[in-house]
């Protein structure tokens, strides 16, 4: 397949949970929503009983598209929106139906709009703006998936728990595309 290549998107993946995939993501929500129109989507690949309190777009056995409006609840989408997205999705895909997934997301985000995303398997159908892997010094076990995308991460950032070897002011958005300064 070959990699579409999409500059406004801002890809973040993580080596394992508890890496600091949402904190950053909040984060550079939090900065750059002040000035830009920022959409936030968190994929997973982990279909969860616990499927929140968002307007359901898709509820299919290997699909589930819900825009979160509840910037409260403490879930991940609703956390991004609460750092400032004017828009957040909350997908549970299956690899094999990621491209359709994130299809239906596009035609639903504004045209201007900068996007934040939370996912490790979209990283292998689109090149984003700017692809960011993270990962926790002290979780032993990656994910199968991990050394592939850390080979393709613009950086690899560590996250003690509480804080980033990365300072988010080194990211920036030039002519409608994510970049490192």
């Amino acid at each position: 397949m070959e990699i579409e290549i999409a500059p406004r998107l801002l890809i973040i993946a993580g080596t394992g949970r508890n890496t600091g995939k949402t904190t950053l993501a909040c984060q550079i929500i939090g900065k750059f929503s002040v000035i830009h129109s920022i959409v936030a989507v968190k994929i997973t690949p982990h279909f969860h009983a616990d499927r929140g309190n968002g307007v359901v777009i898709i509820d299919k056995p290997n699909i589930y598209i819900a825009e979160e409006l509840n910037p409260a609840t403490g879930k991940d989408s609703s956390l991004m929106l609460k750092a400032g997205a004017v828009q957040s999705w909350f997908v549970m895909t299956t690899d094999e139906y990621l491209p359709e997934a994130f299809s239906e997301i596009l035609t639903r985000i504004p045209a201007n709009s900068m996007v934040v995303c939370e996912s490790g398997g979209l990283r292998h159908l689109i090149r984003p703006g700017l692809f960011l892997m993270m990962q926790h010094p002290g979780n032993g076990a990656l994910k199968p998936d991990s050394a592939k995308l850390l080979s393709l991460a613009d950086r690899v950032l560590n996250f003690d728990g509480s804080e980033f070897d990365f300072d988010i002011n080194s990211i920036e958005i030039t002519d409608n595309q994510w970049k490192l300064k």
